[in-house]
């Protein structure tokens, strides 16, 4: 509530404008729709393709289902199953592989061993999978419902239920299957069923899916003229969709809701409904060429999968129709101030080539003899109810009768303002003056003008208030009259936005030295002036960590201090740098044959190997070619589990700003710890440290009991000659 009352309450000067679906819905529509936060004409029944016929679907069901590893399952009449492996296409979009027979085989019941006739299914109508690799089968002539291995093709599991299942789904980790009694189950592979509760005045449905937030959904009388979806968590929440054959619930979207697919009779468009909170909106619907009309699933990349006498296929945008004229009213836009000269308008649309949007605007100073139209809801929606409706009135029929024109032009802005954040695709900005009488409230209504197959789009509306001062700085005597006050004020428009746009820019020119408030798109600009180079796949706020300390980190580039801090910023967690040659002398554990060390305790005590005699050294061969064991290498360990992508930018932050003569490995955590290969207590492995521990003393202590073996870090002597590395902070 706070939030409205700032986004609609007057203010000194500023901008007022109308975005995002909770401004558009104190709007009037008049054959206009309104698809997630963008006004559009309405579409012609809404833009699917329907057929005249009046007759049910009586083709059966048969659900296809997907699982983790991109393999689809598809039930044939006889009970049995086929699969494909998804994924291989041909240059045409459509699956490469024909499907395959997927025989069952072994069946054991509940209640005991069928004996060598094992039963197996003997109509399967619908599938699931779960994410332990479980294919669930639905038989409503045994009736039960059959766990199969998917791996092994064999049925682990029968469960019988006290009524015929219809129709099975899968969220969360969960199973869950639609009764005839009617009821509905949650399944998992070794738990009994377990009933969940159903609303005692609803019938029996036929279809069933549940959304990520555990609304359950369910759709009666599929394939009829009557067919309609329900919620059981709240019963008035519905939606008639005439001869839907099966429907599915994507995942949601935080600020517009979750789409919901509804699949109806083969020939006919899919439709696709926006739900955000209770209510629904329509979106474009989907095209299915060749759909059997027995069932559809989500499959792996997003796309809605269905199936057809040629096998799999996946639905594509329809061909939307649209009514050529429409009309939307916007709310009153309050600047707070009477007689306010309202500046320069901006849009944010898409106007395609044969399609117009134009604007009219309306004014006035007080508020208490209007009659504002009645608020009318987007094509395919309810009237949705606004939080005080007072705040935002429509204008009244008086002021839209004493504007007969056909509106004002809209200019497109071609120019690109500086570090400004890209449009969406399509989308360009669009400005006009405002043409009407000063005024402290502002209504703007827009007219779209498209064809059958093409529509403009309107996603905001900005108003500048008050409007430019360059009169001012003009000879009173060329605006003292009305008319030429009005003319100037329009004519220096252009001017003043400009002018505004340079303003802007300058005032804001101290934001871009500074990484970090500068706009994401200037930290390339910002980072050349420091002569450092962004990879493109480091994030964001690592950019501007390693811009803000670039100057300290060049200054010793190439230190091992430098480097390790480089890798901090990047990646957020910390590492360990250990040159080699501070491991000579040391054994390895249980390795009699190594020549070099990879196992130290501490800082320099040899664990494991065999105690070398007077005049013989431990390690004879690392002794006898001691630079190509140790010379000019060092090793980094990452205190954290990364993934390909991180371990290959880290990799290329060390080969960038490494001396050039030196040679590296990296690991991180998920390596794990081996003793005897890449384990050193102190350097890359300390026991204890940041856990309370304190040192052990011989003779005092108990191991095992809370102490720390080894020194907690390096020993800090002078580098040996030769050595790269800084002296750290």
């Amino acid at each position: 509530m706070n939030s409205l009352r700032a986004s609609l309450s007057p203010a000194a000067e500023g901008l007022r404008e109308m975005r995002g679906r909770s401004h558009w819905l104190r709007c009037g529509f008049v054959q206009t729709a309104l698809q997630d936060e963008v006004v559009t004409l309405a579409p012609d029944a809404l833009g699917a393709q329907s057929l005249d016929s009046a007759a049910s679907f009586s083709g059966g069901f048969a659900g296809l289902s997907f699982d983790r590893h991109c393999r689809v399952f598809h039930p044939l009449a006889d009970g049995q199953l086929e699969w494909l492996a998804w994924g291989k296409q041909t240059q045409l979009g459509i699956p490469a592989d024909i499907p395959s027979p997927y025989p069952l085989s072994g069946a054991e019941s509940e209640s005991g061993d069928f004996g060598s006739a094992a039963p197996l299914p003997k109509a399967i109508v619908a599938l699931a999978c779960d994410e332990a690799d479980y294919l669930y089968a639905a038989d409503p002539l045994t009736p039960a419902i059959w766990l199969i291995d998917s791996w092994q093709a064999e049925i682990a599991r029968q469960i019988a239920t006290s009524g015929r299942p219809l129709d099975l789904c899968a969220q969360q980790g969960r199973v869950y299957a639609l009764l005839d009694t009617p009821a509905w189950l949650s399944l998992s592979p070794c738990d009994a069923p377990q009933l969940l509760p159903w609303p005692l005045s609803l019938p029996a449905a036929e279809r069933l899916d549940v959304a990520s937030d555990g609304r359950a959904f369910v759709l009666l009388q599929a394939g009829t003229a009557n067919a309609e979806l329900r919620c059981l968590h709240d019963l008035s929440l519905k939606l008639p969709v005439p001869f839907c054959t099966d429907f599915l619930i994507e995942a949601p979207e935080a600020e517009l809701g979750m789409r919901m697919v509804f699949a109806r009779r083969p020939g006919e468009d899919f439709l696709c409904q926006r739900l955000l909170g209770r209510h629904f909106s329509p979106l474009p619907g989907l095209h299915a060429a060749g759909y059997d009309g027995r069932g559809i699933a989500r499959a792996p990349d997003g796309r809605i999968a269905y199936w057809t006498a040629r096998g799999l296929r996946h639905a594509a945008p329809a061909r939307a129709r649209y009514h050529t004229q429409g009309r939307v009213f916007g709310f009153a836009l309050d600047s707070g101030l009477e007689q306010t000269r309202w500046g320069l308008i901006r849009l944010q649309a898409c106007i395609p080539p044969g399609t117009s949007l134009r604007v009219r605007c309306y004014s006035r100073d007080e508020l208490d003899d209007l009659q504002p139209l009645l608020r009318t809801p987007p094509a395919g929606e309810a009237l949705q109810p606004i939080a005080e409706p007072a705040l935002s009135p429509l204008p009244e029929q008086a002021m839209l009768d004493s504007d007969g024109g056909p509106g004002q032009a809209l200019y497109l802005d071609s120019s690109a303002r500086p570090l400004s954040a890209p449009l969406p695709d399509g989308f360009a900005d669009y400005e006009a003056p405002v043409w009407c009488a000063p005024g402290r409230y502002l209504w703007l209504v827009f007219d779209l003008s498209g064809t059958r197959s093409k529509t403009p789009r309107l996603r905001r509306a900005q108003v500048e208030y008050p409007g430019h001062g360059l009169l001012g700085q003009l000879p009173r005597t060329l605006w003292r009259e009305p008319s030429a006050q009005d003319f100037l004020q329009r004519y220096l428009a252009p001017i003043a936005a400009m002018l505004g746009e340079w303003g802007a820019v300058s005032e804001g020119r101290q934001r871009l030295l500074d990484p970090r408030v500068a706009p994401a798109e200037a930290l390339d600009w910002l980072a050349s002036f420091v002569g450092l180079a962004l990879d493109p796949v480091w994030p964001e706020a690592a950019r501007r960590r390693l811009i803000a300390e670039a100057a300290a980190l060049f200054r010793r580039r190439g230190t091992l201090w430098s480097l390790q801090r480089m890798i901090e910023l990047l990646i957020g967690a910390q590492s360990v740098l250990i040159e080699t040659y501070r491991l000579r002398g040391g054994g390895v554990v249980g390795n009699a044959e190594a020549t070099a060390s990879r196992s130290v305790l501490g800082s320099g005590f040899r664990v494991g190997g065999s105690i070398g005699r007077d005049g013989e050294t431990a390690l004879p061969a690392a002794a006898e070619q001691p630079f190509e064991g140790f010379a000019h290498r060092f090793s980094v360990t990452v205190l954290a589990d990364l993934d390909e992508e991180a371990l290959r930018a880290v990799r290329k932050l060390i080969e960038t700003h490494k001396p050039a003569h030196t040679l590296f490995d990296v690991c991180t955590v998920a390596v794990g710890t081996r003793v005897g290969v890449g384990l050193h207590l102190g350097l890359a492995s300390v026991i204890g440290k940041s856990s309370g521990f304190d040192p052990m003393i011989l003779g005092d202590a108990v191991l095992g009991k809370g102490y720390t073996l080894g020194r907690p870090e390096l020993d800090r002597r002078a580098p040996e000659a030769g050595s790269w590395q800084g002296d750290g902070p």
